[in-house]
């Protein structure tokens, strides 16, 4: 087990989600990315003197691309040529500015990259102002990842003073009197996405996919049908990328913030910050308590120890005796209780529902309560109802 610093660990916390912020995080992401996008872009197409080759293209015509095509932000040429190859002529359209209206009837030196590809034979260094914003913009979202997921764990919370108190705790189900028979362990991760909400993330993709898809099908060839088919395989794929961000898929990885429930005992892990292991003689409950509030839910997991283990209180004091938060109400602690410091999506509370009636039902108890606005704090205590 590892020995917690006091006083600075994270609670659960439910707020209503801004929309406004989301929006303005989304297009200053979308800004940036494309700025990078067309820092590489521009990198790209630019040629140094021309290379001899065997294959050579006449452009015929050029259309101006832009202000937004696959070459970012900006205005390219994109040329259509016929190229000669073994004596056998072919018309072809080449990618952004890798002919102009400057070449339109000279023999251009070209190279097949593909059986439908051609690209300018020139020497081609690509400058380093192209290369550097991708770098740059990879660092920056890894510092304020970082940076976000520090301030997110490490939040002051002595002395932590309520805000509210909860109303009576309602039990839901009644303690079994028997254990479970289960075998193994049960990894739950507390963001976990239902089915129900992965499906309409997914569902929404795959319309969004399909309108590109059938527009891009009906538009004439160009950059505008390009991207529109780029767009349509991106989203009538989501089922396959999306499952890569799902809190499911991570919890397999070593280092993901994960309840671990199993024959042996419950424990906690979260990135390098807090862990511990409990066995079931050290525990004398685990209580699953959901709490509603201007129709925001918040849902969290308590482990009471046992007094027997009560010595164990100064390996944990950072999880110990923690509150809870919900849209700007801070709750009370719970008293004797190891409080996990993630708030518990729907789906991962009904895992560990299931896992506890698996190993441990004798143990689980679970609650409902509302906020009481206005009352002084009271404190929640094993075995209040």
């Amino acid at each position: 087990m590892t020995s917690l610093p006091t006083g600075y660990e994270s609670v659960p916390v439910v707020r209503r989600r801004r929309w406004l912020k989301t929006a303005g995080t989304a297009l200053v992401l979308v800004v940036l990315g494309l700025g990078v996008w067309t820092a590489i872009a521009r990198g790209s197409s630019r040629h140094g003197p021309d290379t001899p080759s065997d294959v050579v293209a006449r452009a015929t015509s050029c259309d101006r691309v832009g202000p937004v095509s696959r070459g970012g932000i900006g205005f390219y040429w994109s040329c259509t040529a016929e190229v000669t190859q073994l004596g056998r002529t072919r018309v072809v359209r080449f990618g952004l500015d890798e002919l102009t209206p400057a070449d339109i009837g000279r023999p251009v030196p070209v190279f097949k990259k593909s059986s439908t590809d051609f690209k300018r034979s020139a020497e081609k260094r690509v400058p380093w102002w192209s290369i550097v914003p991708a770098i740059g913009f990879l660092l920056v979202c890894t510092i304020w990842a970082v940076s976000r997921r520090r301030r997110r764990l490490r939040y002051h919370v002595t002395p932590w003073l309520p805000t509210t108190q909860l109303a009576s705790l309602t039990r839901l189900q009644p303690t079994s009197d028997a254990p479970g028979t289960g075998r193994g362990s049960h990894k739950i991760a507390p963001g976990d996405w239902s089915a129900r909400r992965y499906w309409l993330t997914a569902g929404a993709l795959m319309v969004f996919g399909a309108a590109c898809a059938v527009t891009g099908t009906l538009a004439s060839p160009g950059d505008g049908r390009e991207i529109l088919t780029t767009l349509g395989l991106f989203g009538l794929t989501a089922p396959i990328w999306l499952i890569v961000f799902t809190p499911r898929w991570h919890r397999s990885r070593a280092t993901t913030t994960a309840l671990t429930i199993s024959a042996d005992g419950i424990g906690w892990y979260r990135r390098s910050q807090t862990s511990f292991t409990l066995g079931w003689a050290e525990v004398a409950e685990v209580r699953l308590i959901t709490v509603t509030h201007q129709g925001l839910v918040l849902r969290m997991v308590d482990v009471f120890l046992a007094p027997t283990a009560v010595a164990r209180q100064d390996e944990v004091r950072g999880l110990w005796e923690l509150g809870a938060e919900i849209e700007g109400q801070r709750l009370p602690a719970a008293v004797g209780a190891i409080r996990l410091p993630e708030a518990f999506s729907d789906s991962a509370a009904c895992q560990v529902r299931e896992a506890m009636a698996a190993f441990r039902a004798d143990l689980f108890q679970e609650f409902t309560v509302a906020v009481a606005a206005g009352a002084p704090p009271t404190p929640i205590t094993r075995g209040a109802t």
